[in-house]
């Protein structure tokens, strides 16, 4: 029993000089630069870390990480603005003022969480600078959440139903047709 009692304090002992030599060991932390050795000598490849040059990202920052494709944005064309032709008022009799109607503008999705089955839809009316969480079954601007899903939201308003997308659709321009040659002409 002592001869078990003194070969733990002996263990113990051993450990605790063990602690005392490596807490007082330096240890060199100066960072592998262009794969020289802190002595400035070449470093081994062995268990070094490699750097890639910052240069190498420049197709990987270009890439934009939440759009599904990962391609850049390319908004599309604007369409050339229509002209305005002028033509004698015609005198026609008043109109009596509209009537106040709410927007039926639906707000824009800017992102969903799905969290235990519990969906939400972060929603932004337009003019507005904030966005708030809005479940299924919750209005905003006169409209009504009805569905959620991991692609987009279903807003109802008025028995009108409009169907946002999380991320724009993507279109593909059609395929150029290869050039028709010229019809020949029939010899005589």
């Amino acid at each position: 029993m002592k001869f078990a009692g003194l070969a733990v304090a002996a263990g113990i002992a051993g450990l605790v000089l063990i602690n005392v030599a490596l807490y007082n060991t330096p240890v060199d932390i100066t960072p592998v630069v262009s794969g020289k050795g802190h002595d400035g000598g070449p470093a081994s490849t062995a268990g070094a870390l490699q750097f890639p040059e910052a240069g190498d990202f420049s197709e990987t920052f270009q890439r934009p990480l939440f759009t599904p494709t990962r391609r850049k944005f390319v908004p599309p064309p604007v369409a050339p603005q229509p002209v305005e032709v002028a033509v004698a008022p015609v005198e026609q009799p008043p109109t009596p003022p509209p009537q106040e109607v709410a927007p039926a503008v639906a707000p824009s999705l800017l992102g969903i969480s799905i969290h235990g089955g519990a969906a939400k839809a972060l929603l932004r009316v337009a003019g507005s600078d904030a966005a708030i969480w809005y479940a299924s079954g919750e209005t905003v601007d006169g409209w009504t959440v009805s569905a959620i899903d991991k692609s987009q939201a279903v807003l109802e308003r008025d028995g009108k139903v409009a169907r946002i997308p999380l991320h724009p659709p993507w279109k593909n321009p059609p395929p150029a047709s290869p050039p028709q040659p010229p019809p020949s002409e029939p010899q005589l």
